[in-house]
C-alpha cells in the first residue's frame, strides 16, 4: 500500500510539470498583467483637445457703446464745424470797442466785475486774469474748423482764443480751461477786469485788453482776432 501511494504521488509532480511549459523551461511561461477596473463613479480622463463645457467657461459681459450726444462732442472736445454763413462779431479792434458799447448800453444790469465767467448754458467760458494766457475765452460746443490754423495740431478745430505776449490767437485746443464755480452772465452784458472788457451777447462775446489794444470775438462756429 505504501508503494502505491509513492507511485501514485510521482505521476501527479510528472503532470504538474508537463503543464508549466511545452519542453519543460520555466522561463516560457507567459506574464500576465491586470489592472484594476473603473469604478462606475470614475470620470473618463480628458483628452489635450477637449475643450471646457461652456458651464465652466465665466460669462463674458457685452458692452455697448455710449452714444454721442447729439451736439456732436467727444471725448476729446466738441467736433469742429464750418464756420457760420452769417457771420455777427466785431473784425477790428474799433469795432469790438463800438460793440462793447453798445452792448452795455442795452443791457439792464451793471458791469459785472468778475476775473472770470461762463455765458448761459456754459457757451462761453472767460478767463481774464491769467498771467500767460489772459484774457481767453473757450468754447464748449460749435468749434471752428480752420484747417490753415489747426493743420498740424491735434484737435482740427479752432476751440479757445488766448492773449499771448499782447496779441490775440486762435488755438486749436484738445483741453480745458474751465474751471467749476464761475458766475454766469446773461445776455446782454459787459464784464471788467482790469484794463479787459467784454459784451456778452447772445451770439457770443466779444473781448478787449486797452493795455495791449488787442482783442477778439469768439462765438459757436465763429471767431476773429485783432
Amino acid at each position: 500500500m505504501r508503494f502505491l501511494g509513492t507511485a501514485a504521488l510521482l505521476l501527479a509532480l510528472a503532470a504538474l510539470t508537463g503543464c508549466g511549459a511545452a519542453d519543460g523551461d520555466p522561463d516560457d511561461v507567459p506574464t500576465i498583467t491586470t489592472r484594476p477596473s473603473a469604478s462606475r463613479s470614475a470620470k473618463p480622463m480628458e483628452t489635450a483637445t477637449q475643450l471646457p463645457s461652456a458651464a465652466s467657461t465665466p460669462p463674458v459681459t457685452t458692452v455697448s457703446p455710449t452714444a454721442l450726444p447729439a451736439t456732436g462732442t467727444t471725448e476729446s472736445g466738441p467736433s469742429p464745424e464750418p464756420p457760420t454763413d452769417d457771420p455777427g462779431g466785431p473784425t477790428s479792434y474799433d469795432d469790438a470797442q463800438t460793440r462793447i458799447a453798445e452792448v452795455g448800453a442795452a443791457s439792464t444790469q451793471e458791469v459785472v466785475a468778475a476775473e472770470r465767467f461762463s455765458t448761459t448754458k456754459d457757451v462761453v467760458y472767460c478767463l481774464l486774469d491769467d498771467p500767460v494766457i489772459g484774457p481767453s475765452c473757450e468754447l464748449r460746443t460749435g468749434f471752428v474748423k480752420d484747417d490753415a490754423v489747426c493743420g498740424s495740431d491735434i484737435a482740427d478745430g479752432v476751440g479757445r482764443i488766448e492773449t499771448y505776449k499782447g496779441r490775440a490767437r486762435p488755438v486749436c485746443n484738445s483741453d480745458t480751461i474751465r474751471e467749476p464755480g464761475a458766475p454766469v452772465v446773461a445776455a446782454p452784458a459787459v464784464v471788467a477786469s482790469g484794463p479787459i472788457t467784454c459784451a456778452v451777447e447772445s451770439i457770443g462775446v466779444t473781448c478787449t485788453d486797452a493795455g495791449s489794444h488787442t482783442g477778439f470775438f469768439i462765438g459757436p462756429r465763429e471767431y476773429h482776432v485783432f
